[in-house]
């Protein structure tokens, strides 16, 4: 539990530290999108939202204490697909509340950019990409 601790602190301090701006913008907003559910958390769907967020983190510390900080990170975002099928058969109750529909209308659109982005690096990865872009060391 230490060590996923750890590796879940170093991935937050590379992000939110050592980004360059652009990228550092992005995962703020990415991340405060989806933490954002917070605001919703009585709904089953923010529920669900927080519950696949936490287990991606989860996913990524272990990725990370195995590979370092390398682009196979990205691959913790697949758990969105499951997520939004899941989403898409609640359409009719989540339209029934405008701002947990504007919500998730924005983790969406969030979400897909950047699960496009995780696709090529992931891509890269497999491609032969695997060194670490960030190290504590």
């Amino acid at each position: 539990m230490k060590d996923l601790m750890i590796n879940i602190f170093q991935i937050a301090g590379v992000v939110f530290l050592r980004f360059r701006p652009v990228s550092r913008i992005w995962a703020i907003w990415l991340v405060a999108v989806n933490m954002a559910c917070l605001a919703f958390i009585q709904h089953l769907e923010a529920q669900v939202v927080f519950a696949t967020t936490g287990l991606a983190l989860v996913i990524q510390a272990l990725i990370h204490s195995r590979t370092g900080f390398t682009r196979l990170l990205g691959v913790s975002h697949l758990l969105w697909i499951p997520m939004f099928a899941w989403l898409a058969t609640r359409l009719d109750t989540i339209a029934m509340n405008p701002d947990l529909q504007l919500w998730l209308a924005l983790v969406f659109a969030t979400n897909v950019v950047s699960f496009l982005i995780d696709t090529v690096d992931v891509t890269r990865f497999w491609a032969g990409e695997r060194d670490p872009h960030y190290s504590w060391s």
